[in-house]
């Protein structure tokens, strides 16, 4: 069985509308938005691609085309374009659904499932680990495909460049060693696995987000949605 969410993965940028918030947006409602600052990494979908664009890493230039999935999948097997815009995609990009299932196994990791869109040029010295960086991201449920929120959902993440633990981890569902009270909430946790943040998961509309990373302060800033 799949399940997944719809989700655009829109850019790491720099601070420029980094401004803590907690609340809704006043223009929650608006259609379209435009990024006001320079975007270090776009992991924007343009309309016009086909699933075996992300197959290949002679064509795929958004992606890494060969982690993080099953080992004897490909992309196109895995990604679905729903007819779905977010906020930010405009008329120029589409939403990308990631799925998952038991042909989900990464190399020998037997004990969960794994597909994951990394950032082609991201490096352990790059850009998106420097200065004050705002990670934004939009999501949405698909009804035909529903998560199992008995299960442990990682949907976003910042790994540390050694590999060793994550900056920011955006979760739902139930978490291992936790209680599932809130298993219907997306929640926030640091590199220690400390809670931060949540929200419920809304199954019908778009949720936008936005974490503004200081790896000069090395501090988590209050999480943006609308």
């Amino acid at each position: 069985m799949f399940t997944q969410s719809f989700f655009t993965l829109a850019s790491v940028a720099s601070g420029a509308l980094a401004a803590p918030y907690l609340h809704p947006h006043p223009h929650a409602n608006a259609v379209r938005a435009e990024p006001k600052c320079p975007i270090v990494f776009d992991g924007r979908v343009p309309v016009n691609t086909t699933p075996t664009f992300f197959d290949s890493a002679s064509t795929n230039t958004i992606f890494n085309a060969d982690f993080v999935k099953g080992n004897n999948l490909t992309w196109s097997q895995i990604l679905k374009f729903p007819n779905e815009s977010s906020r930010f995609d405009g008329d120029k990009f589409k939403a990308v659904e990631v799925t998952i299932s038991d042909e989900s196994i990464f190399q020998k990791q037997q004990g969960f499932r794994r597909a994951g869109l990394q950032f082609l040029k991201d490096a352990a010295d790059g850009e998106g680990g420097k200065g004050v960086k705002t990670l934004h991201f939009s999501v949405k449920q698909d009804p035909a495909r529903p998560l199992n929120l008995t299960h442990e959902y990682l949907n976003v993440w910042h790994e540390a460049a050694d590999f060793s633990n994550n900056q920011i981890q955006f979760q739902t569902g139930s978490l291992i060693g936790k209680s599932d009270a809130d298993k219907n909430q997306f929640k926030i946790l640091d590199r220690d696995s400390k809670f931060l943040w949540s929200v419920p998961i809304d199954q019908t509309q778009w949720q936008n987000f936005a974490l503004k990373l200081d790896f000069n302060a090395k501090y988590v800033h209050s999480p943006t949605t609308s």
